[in-house]
């Protein structure tokens, strides 16, 4: 975390960015386990002590998540998301974590061992900035919470920083954002990496009642004249030289 801060300072004082800006910005964590139970020890922990922990320091909400093939992989996962309207709360954040004693009895920081083993192998952060055409996140209220839902996670990455701009430019000014709304897709948000392990990266986020909804709804985007019009435009070509798609479910403990 001191270092993704750090990271922001040195951001914010080269390209001017805004710490009060009209924009989202999204804090994705995400926990890297061995087995299922170190998983489910982690998942408790982020419900019951660190979610209310970032909801007193002005987090509005905290997703919580586990990847459908968490069953079968080695490497298994649990993701955090969360909207900050200003990174001066990621400031806040920091500085309240870091005056915990490491000594006493916090149970926010005593996490530290499961059955005589580390809880997790490692924590990979990324904070990404809304996209200019889709500037907050978005919760749809009729999408009723079920043991079914399907979210599903992309991240987009490209190989310069020029491919990165073209992809985002065709989700926005390109009308990717609008096929995606035109079709249903429930988008939560869209974003581009600005600290993380992998740059330059679009991210963004759907979901889904069922696994057969999201696959007809793919089937309908793929099949869509302007998803076929967008695709054939040179000027988008090669734009995402790699692409990661991870289908979730959600954590008992999580608000989305």
């Amino acid at each position: 975390m001191r270092y993704l801060l750090i990271s922001l300072m040195l951001l914010s004082s080269v390209s001017g960015f805004s710490q009060k800006g009209k924009q989202d910005y999204y804090l994705i964590k995400v926990y890297h386990c061995a087995n299922l139970q170190q998983v489910s020890h982690v998942e408790e922990w982020a419900g019951n002590q660190l979610k209310p922990f970032l909801k007193k320091h002005n987090v509005p909400v905290v997703g919580i998540f586990m990847p459908v093939t968490n069953d079968t992989a080695v490497d298994k996962k649990l993701m955090l998301w969360m909207p900050l309207t200003d990174l001066n709360i990621l400031g806040k954040i920091e500085d309240a974590f870091g005056s915990i004693d490491p000594f006493g009895n916090d149970p926010l920081i005593h996490l530290d061992s499961f059955q005589n083993n580390a809880p997790y192998s490692r924590i990979e952060s990324t904070l990404a900035s809304a996209f200019r055409l889709h500037t907050k996140y978005s919760l749809k209220k009729s999408f009723e919470s079920s043991p079914d839902n399907i979210y599903e996670y992309r991240s987009y990455e490209s190989a310069t920083e020029d491919l990165h701009l073209r992809k985002v430019e065709m989700f926005n000014e390109g009308g990717e954002i609008d096929l995606f709304k035109r079709l249903d897709f429930n988008a939560i948000f869209y974003s581009r990496a600005i600290v993380g392990p992998r740059m330059p990266n679009l991210i963004y986020m759907t979901s889904f009642k069922n696994m057969d909804e999201r696959n007809n709804h793919w089937k309908a985007f793929g099949n869509d004249p302007k998803w076929k019009e967008l695709s054939a435009m040179p000027k988008y070509a090669n734009s995402v030289s790699r692409n990661e798609t991870i289908l979730m479910k959600a954590s008992k403990y999580s608000d989305l």
